[in-house]
């Protein structure tokens, strides 16, 4: 190797480096010292406040049950920019260009499976409320099953319509039957919501900074990770 090989080496070392510093945490521990590392977790955590912050004025912007999934999926693509290493460089503009896109889509998707889980909860309610016996309690676990059963199929979505554009109906028939089809994935994201409200019940502060965008970063996560399975068995055959 000549001398100006290994400069030219050193210079795209140098070169990756600077590019890891200013993208996500999965190279932190590539980073140039701790305060090169400090610096990531430091951005990331801000981008997660932020994104945290526009899906509430979104989904308020919407008036929540019409907001929520065009400020859940704008949410989604940002939260996956951080995984992939490409964070936003201005995310305000991002998010608003992403949720005027998804608007429609999105809208039809999550609105129908919102009303199901309000549904659910306030049947439930009137049912502890006003009845008793073996029957109630039949009813109770059926209404609750189907509501926690909307819950899971609600926690796909976001992710779901960030990676693909079919039209409304046909997504929200996928969505719909994405429990039955990955029981693992739908358990591990219900879980995962579930545990993180718990934490943020108990450290409220959690909940008010980051109680939507860090469930929706991780459950992301693992509904990709399924969604990759289907991919690759969709190109195999």
């Amino acid at each position: 190797m000549t001398v100006v090989d290994a400069r030219d080496e050193r210079r795209a070392e140098r070169d990756k480096a600077r590019m890891r510093l200013e993208g996500s945490p999965t190279d932190a521990g590539e980073m140039p010292g701790w305060s090169g590392r400090i610096m990531v977790w430091l951005r990331v955590v801000a981008q997660l406040v932020v994104v945290q912050l526009l899906m509430i004025l979104g989904t308020v912007v919407g008036l929540f049950v019409v907001g929520l999934g065009p400020a859940a999926t704008s949410g989604s693509v940002l939260l996956r920019r951080i995984v992939d290493g490409d964070p936003s460089d201005s995310v305000w503009r991002d998010f608003w260009r992403g949720y005027a896109a998804h608007f429609r889509r999105a809208a039809l998707v999550v609105a129908p499976l919102v009303l199901v889980v309000a549904l659910a909860v306030y049947e439930v309610l009137v049912l502890l409320a006003n009845a008793s016996g073996p029957l109630a309690a039949v009813m109770i676990g059926a209404v609750g099953a189907m509501g926690a059963y909307a819950l899971a199929a609600l926690a796909y979505a976001p992710h779901v319509l960030r990676r693909y554009t079919d039209g409304p109906f046909a997504t929200l028939r996928f969505v719909a039957l994405a429990p039955l089809l990955s029981p693992l994935t739908a358990i591990g994201a219900v879980v995962t919501t579930v545990t993180l409200t718990i934490v943020g019940l108990k450290w409220p502060f959690v909940l008010v900074l980051a109680g939507l965008s860090i469930p929706l970063l991780l459950v992301g996560l693992l509904v990709d990770a399924w969604l990759d399975k289907v991919d690759r068995r969709a190109a195999a055959s």
